[in-house]
């Protein structure tokens, strides 16, 4: 999936109470970070000519795999660093198409940036691809990502990781093209299909998988019988919100493909199976898709002063909800600075004097977003500016940071009740404005 306003991602800064984000970067400095940028782009999407020098390796998790026809397989690459700081990896796979051929794509580990140009050719059996990085160099070795494989027919084949494959450290080439992984794949009979019945296997063009979200409410589907010579000679279909039905619509059996348009948020099944001309019939498919393309609820950035010193906190809550897919995380930014994942509540420090405008996005899984704003004037210490007799500093917010912890923890998964509490959270917050709006004014 892509997410808009991740391009410009800083590393996590994870605190409880107290959370650092630094003011918008100079020019000079957005000119060295939009370089960067570009210069992963080219060396993700342009092969490198010079000959690998490093120690990095890659490997597949297992050197041999028995599959059975239509029972899809993980096949997962890892990246051992071997000594270098990697920020940038490509892995190119190889696999014999008339054996197997490729459902799904994933990361699987550190490198948590989805890499432009990535894409799996079934015709020709290769995977490319690649993913970074910007939370620091990667020096441990781990996942990288997962290769989900659909064998066709009875056989042997091999999957193999390129010398093509990329293991890159600011800029430089650090893979070892001596050291990648293979692997030998075994394909069987299926053992749950009844002798002289096909094998229906669904994929969806529009949403790769079943488990992530998607912000398309256009479902496309095609299905391939694998295994029996006994023709199909019709097929029935449903498509609903219920993973179990047993299909009745029927469709001739040269339909190999259907598309479905505006599709109603939330998680959806199309159901098939296969009638073979003795009236026997195929194992019914329930191919689910997630669509969610409605953004989250509006959310406001509540800053708990706009007028603050030098030298003083500000303090920041957000908080919304999104009825489908659930909202994934929160990003901060600062003036013109890059998006930074945040979570609420959120402090700024070291805040010199100025007027800052900070802006705050909620992402769902699907990618969608919705966005709220607040700016915050910082004065030379010593200012006068009008607080109210008694005034301590982030006594009130931190107490309502408190309460927002505590009550989002027990509300866990039962949106009603976080819907509740999050609408109690405004009114407080709104109360205590009021308040210290009155004292100042008095």
């Amino acid at each position: 999936m892509t997410f808009v306003v991740a391009a410009g991602f800083r590393p996590r800064q994870r605190r409880t109470m107290q959370r650092r984000l630094k003011p918008a970067a100079t020019n000079s400095r957005v000119m060295r970070q939009l370089f960067s940028g570009l210069l992963i782009t080219f060396v993700l999407l342009v092969p490198a000519v010079s000959e690998a020098a490093g120690a990095s390796t890659m490997s597949l998790d297992a050197s041999s795999y028995e599959a059975e026809i239509g029972k899809q397989f993980d096949a997962i690459v890892s990246v051992n660093p071997n000594g270098e700081a990697l920020d940038t990896v490509r892995a190119v796979v190889t696999f014999d198409p008339a054996v197997l051929m490729v459902g799904n794509v994933s990361l699987a580990g550190a490198f948590n940036r989805i890499a432009p140009g990535n894409y799996y050719d079934n015709e020709t059996g290769i995977v490319s691809w690649g993913a970074f990085t910007l939370e620091g160099p990667v020096t441990s070795a781990g996942q990288f990502v997962r290769v989900t494989f659909l064998p066709l027919t009875q056989g042997e084949g091999d999957i193999e990781i390129s010398a093509d494959s990329r293991a890159i450290s600011n800029g430089e080439e650090k893979i070892n093209v001596s050291e990648l992984g293979s692997a030998s794949v075994n394909v069987g009979a299926s053992a749950t299909s009844e002798p002289g019945v096909a094998l229906i296997v669904v994929q969806s063009e529009t949403h790769a998988n079943d488990v992530d979200w998607y912000a398309n409410n256009t479902a496309r589907f095609s299905w391939t019988q694998l295994q029996g010579d006994n023709p199909i000679t019709a097929y029935y279909y449903a498509f609903d919100e219920s993973s179990d039905t047993d299909p009745t619509i029927y469709l001739a059996s040269t339909t190999t493909e259907m598309s479905f348009d505006a599709v109603a948020d939330g998680a959806h099944y199309l159901h098939i199976k296969g009638v073979h001309a003795d009236g026997r019939e195929t194992t019914t498919v329930h191919r689910r898709v997630n669509v969610d393309v409605t953004a989250p609820h509006p959310i406001e950035l509540l800053a708990q002063d706009n007028k603050i010193l030098e030298g003083e906190s500000a303090w920041f809550t957000f908080a919304t909800i999104d009825d489908t897919s659930g909202v994934l995380q929160y990003q901060i930014a600062i003036n013109d600075s890059a998006y930074q994942v945040q979570e609420s509540p959120l402090e700024m420090t070291d805040l010199q004097p100025g007027t800052y405008f900070f802006r705050v996005a909620a992402l769902d899984r699907a990618g969608k977003a919705s966005y709220g704003s607040a700016s915050v004037r910082v004065y030379p210490a010593g200012t006068e500016i009008g607080r109210p007799e008694g005034y301590e500093e982030t006594s009130e917010m931190a107490a309502v940071a408190r309460a927002i912890s505590e009550k989002v923890a027990l509300a866990g998964e039962r949106p009603y009740l976080l819907i509740s509490i999050l609408l109690g959270i405004v009114v407080i917050i709104s109360i205590i404005y009021a308040i210290n709006k009155r004292r100042i004014k008095s």
